[in-house]
């Protein structure tokens, strides 16, 4: 018997879909392709994962604790998640560890995972 997804779940249903997916897309880079690659998607993915899972964090506090400058603390939090990502991501392809297809392919994980939900969610409302 399948969860009916709706607001309450939606992010929980977002990253578990996602990890499964990053899990498939890595065994399969993996397979069928290079460790390289396989690694690739797998940093990627992750990155990804955790950088929508910090962005979720970050909106909720700037909507649930009201701050007394809410567009200085969400202008803080922003550019302290996008310089930590972009070093991440720089350490990543700088590593020569990673494929830079892999990685590109892992860090579409979110969005491929909101793809086919909506999808889902649209031929499953009949539309």
């Amino acid at each position: 018997m399948m969860t009916a997804i709706n607001e309450d779940n939606l992010f929980s249903v977002i990253i578990k879909g996602s990890a499964l997916l990053l899990l498939a897309l890595t065994v399969i880079g993996l397979g069928f392709f290079s460790t390289k690659t396989g690694l690739g998607i797998m940093a990627g993915g992750l990155i990804a994962i955790i950088n929508f899972f910090w962005l979720r964090n970050a909106l909720q506090s700037i909507l649930g604790l009201l701050p007394a400058r809410p567009f200085a603390h969400a202008q803080v939090r922003y550019l302290g998640r996008i310089s930590i990502t972009g070093f991440a991501l720089y350490l990543v392809i700088t590593s020569g560890w990673f494929s830079l297809s892999g990685i590109l392919v892992g860090l579409s994980i979110i969005v491929i995972n909101i793809i086919a939900l909506s999808l889902y969610s649209a031929l499953r409302a009949g539309g």
